[in-house]
């Protein structure tokens, strides 16, 4: 045979198969899009001019690796169902005289022509909208682009190599199928039906344990480090719950279902229980991954949107000052306050809000109600990090100056105050039982020198005698006795190039060495929004391939349902069952199968809820209610889009099934 007989072939059997394989080259197409954009961006030289341009450009090689290890799992995926489906036509090819090596060759030659057409339409898409995605970008940072929106040769050519990587597995694995069965096995492999296993018991028990062990872990965490550090876990174990519940769980209620003659003998329900019934491992797998995949979606999306959507939040709670600046030395501090009164003056910059005060910033913990310095969070175990809270202390008088009230301490107490933390009924410093003071609610905020994911609590005492004191009775600290940080912190007039070069103009007229640190609200703003964009941007990216994922497995699943049911359903027409009546029993079927995934998955997200929330807290969003807000209306934009795409399909089984 030559190649022009097998290319000719391959064509005509994908012209006659377009109702499968048109959806697996768009799948393809937006796959291969996506690795070209992030790639493309990611290695676009005019990044590195952006602000926090290393955790935007980390974000999109992390997000080009997930959808490349996304792209071999769906590839072959739907490669396994279009083969299937195929199994009785190739199976004919070598009962007319066919040998494996010529069916291996004409599949060969349609993976090359459909490697060749979606990689075209791909980097085509791609090249046509580098500009815009550039654009969105640049809204998504709210800064102006300096990128090339040249064709990127280095992302043109990986992409290629990727993906040509990709097909040659596929051809390898249909090679193999083809190869591995006789003629006979081909003709009706499509045919062939999933055994009804004899015991589902074990897979139950199995998939409640670890579904039970999953929930239990996400709501057993208190605090972000052991989230983070469990979340994998938790994930695992209720990704094997949901699969192990579904080949069981849903087998188990069909036999009950079938249990029950007044439910059972009703023409709709006696057709779809039988017809799920013996097929019912095939159609368990497929809901379960579209259970998963819808969960993932709306975590991934309903996160990375609600950490892009209160970066304004986490800037203003993280830096509630537009400049603070931190010394060591307490002489320098009356220094630095005439240098930028000096340097306001020359540049004309309006400050707002100026105050000099005196502070200890460190991490303290409680243990069997005892304040301690806590170990490093590298050695503590599970749920010890809730117990810490970032400490600034401040003597009575400092307090009042910064209220701008009268306050005195009663002899032997300490003032506290957290909006989060919860102190002890009982306290005890060293050995000594001391008294907590709830304090009033503070008119200010102060800014902390080093920023951390952990409460911020106000301990006042009465003098710096008091906090030594204090420091001396809690013992050795392992980061270092706290010392002394003077904070000179004001608020600013003027953008982000005013207020830098006002920043400029005070360092240049203050010692070097007189300042610790200075942190620019408007320059961390800048960073804090370049990386959580990053994560916006891979996220809406991976959700929309997450939600691609689930509407081509529903639909093939649909497909696949069609064609063995087209048959059955030709008989029961036949013998009587009206055109109503077979609609009324495809709704009953897909009401019943595609929504339970949905359920199952608004289920996952909010029994994930309060760890990813503790893990965002770790990026500095602690409010829950905000994250609750956008996580579920996301759940819900999906589960519109679900719909949708349950609507679409009964209507395309519905054809397929009526004669």
């Amino acid at each position: 045979m030559t190649k022009t007989l097998y290319l000719h072939l391959a064509w005509g059997n994908l012209r006659k198969n377009r109702g499968s394989y048109l959806p697996f080259l768009l799948a393809c197409m937006l796959l291969i899009f996506t690795v070209y954009s992030f790639a493309s961006i990611a290695l676009n030289q005019g990044l590195t001019q952006l602000p926090g341009a290393t955790a935007f450009a980390f974000m999109l090689i992390l997000g080009l690796v997930v959808v490349s290890i996304f792209a071999a799992i769906f590839l072959f995926y739907a490669n396994s169902f279009l083969i299937k489906r195929r199994k009785k036509e190739l199976g004919l090819y070598a009962v007319l005289g066919m040998e494996k090596r010529h069916i291996t060759k004409v599949l060969r030659w349609e993976m090359n022509l459909c490697y060749l057409a979606s990689m075209f339409l791909g980097l085509g898409l791609g090249l046509l909208l580098n500009r815009l995605l550039y654009l969105l970008v640049g809204q998504i940072l709210s800064v102006p682009l300096p990128l090339d929106t040249s064709p990127n040769l280095k992302a043109l050519g990986g992409t290629a190599l990727l993906f040509a990587g990709l097909y040659f597995l596929l051809k390898t694995y249909n090679s193999f199928q083809v190869r591995s069965v006789n003629p006979m096995a081909l003709v009706h492999g499509s045919q062939v039906g999933e055994r009804e296993p004899s015991s589902r018991w074990p897979f139950a028990v199995i998939g409640l344990v670890c579904l039970i062990g999953g929930y239990v872990l996400a709501q057993w965490v208190r605090d972000p480090m052991s989230a983070i550090a469990l979340f994998f876990i938790a994930v695992i174990l209720v990704i094997i719950g949901t699969y192990c519940l579904f080949m069981a769980g849903s087998l188990t209620i069909l036999k009950l279902l079938k249990n029950n003659p007044r439910f059972f003998y009703k023409p709709k329900h006696f057709i779809t229980v039988s017809s799920m019934l013996y097929r019912m491992k095939q159609n368990a797998a497929g809901l379960a991954s579209i259970a998963i995949l819808c969960t993932m979606a709306m975590v991934t999306v309903g996160t990375t949107v609600a950490l892009y959507n209160g970066t304004e939040k986490i800037v203003n709670t993280s830096y509630p000052y537009d400049l603070a600046v931190y010394s060591s030395d307490a002489s320098s501090m009356e220094e630095i306050r005439e240098a930028a009164q000096s340097a306001a003056q020359e540049s004309g910059m309006i400050l707002h809000d100026l105050m000099t005060y005196e502070s200890r910033q460190t991490t303290l913990g409680f243990q069997d109600g005892k304040l301690i310095f806590p170990p490093h969070v590298s050695s503590m175990g599970l749920n010890e990090y809730a117990n810490t809270f970032d400490a600034c202390l401040l003597t009575q008088d400092t307090f009042a100056q910064l209220q701008g009230a009268d306050f005195t301490l009663p002899k032997g107490s300490v003032g506290w105050w957290s909006q989060d933390f919860q102190a002890p009924a009982a306290l005890e410093i060293g050995e000594i039982p001391t008294t907590l003071l709830p304090l009033p609610e503070p008119t200010f905020q102060v800014s902390m020198r080093i920023l951390g994911s952990n409460n911020l609590v106000y301990l006042v005492l009465p003098d710096e005698a008091a906090i030594e004191s204090l420091l001396q009775a809690l013992g050795e600290d392992p980061e270092g006795k706290p010392q002394r940080t003077y904070t000179l912190q004001m608020n600013l007039e003027g953008d982000l190039p005013e207020q830098e070069a006002f920043v400029e103009l005070l360092e240049s007229r203050v010692q070097t060495e007189s300042i610790e640190r200075i942190k620019l609200k408007a320059s961390q703003r800048a960073d804090i929004q370049s990386l959580y964009g990053g994560f916006l941007f891979v996220g809406i990216f991976l959700g929309f391939l997450f939600m691609m994922a689930t509407a081509l497995i529903i639909y093939f699943k649909q497909v696949s349902e069609g064609y063995q049911d087209h048959d059955r359903f030709i008989i029961l027409q036949k013998v009587g069952m009206s055109h109503r009546e077979v609609k009324a029993t495809v709704h009953a079927q897909i009401l019943i199968v595609f929504f339970l995934p949905l359920v199952v998955a608004l289920c996952h997200v909010l029994g994930s809820l309060h760890m990813v929330t503790l893990m965002l807290k770790a990026l500095s969003l602690s409010d829950a209610a905000y994250v609750a807000l956008n996580t579920f209306l996301t759940a819900a934009g999906i589960a519109v889009l679900y719909t949708a795409v349950y609507l679409r399909t009964a209507r395309t089984y519905y054809k397929m099934v009526r004669f």
